[in-house]
């Protein structure tokens, strides 16, 4: 049997074009035509209900509440960041030599870091983590400008 010959067998549909357009040419309202209801494959898939997006993904939830890991994750590095300066700035020792060095360059950078932070995550912080990185901030400054003082006044 051939292909045409099976065709022949089989009941043609004619063919439907259903317009979904909402609106006509002359920018008026309308009401799209209705896809057949016996047909599957004419049929509106489902819409996917909405959902914020997964923690880690693209935007926080609409509702207002931080998400507690991210935030614990970003107090971590603030306060990791802030320990490298104040090791800098001579406050601890070493861990191999057990000896107290200043690298003021090094103190520097790690109070700009946090200063740039500061910057471009201005508006996107909770009280807790903007209170926490402004703090910081403002202590490394002042122990900054008392070591520098120091230095200064040593012969």
């Amino acid at each position: 049997m051939t292909e045409s010959e099976q065709n022949a067998g089989k009941r043609h549909e004619p063919l439907r074009v259903i317009d979904r357009r909402t609106f006509t040419p002359e920018g008026e309202r309308r009401q799209p035509d209705a896809a057949r209801e016996e047909s599957p494959h004419h049929q509106a898939p489902p819409a996917a209900p909405e959902s914020p997006l997964p923690a880690g993904r693209g935007t926080p939830p609409a509702t207002g509440e931080a998400d507690p890991v991210a935030s614990a994750h970003f107090q971590n590095l603030i306060v990791n960041l802030a320990r490298q300066a104040v090791a800098s700035l001579g406050a601890t020792q070493h861990p191999l030599t057990g000896q107290v060095e200043v690298d003021m360059e090094a103190a520097q950078q790690m109070i700009a870091l946090l200063q740039s932070l500061r910057q471009k995550t201005r508006g996107n912080l909770t009280l807790e983590e903007t209170d926490l990185l402004e703090g910081l901030i403002g202590d490394l400054q002042m122990q900054y400008v008392a070591v520098r003082s120091k230095a200064k006044t040593r012969p």
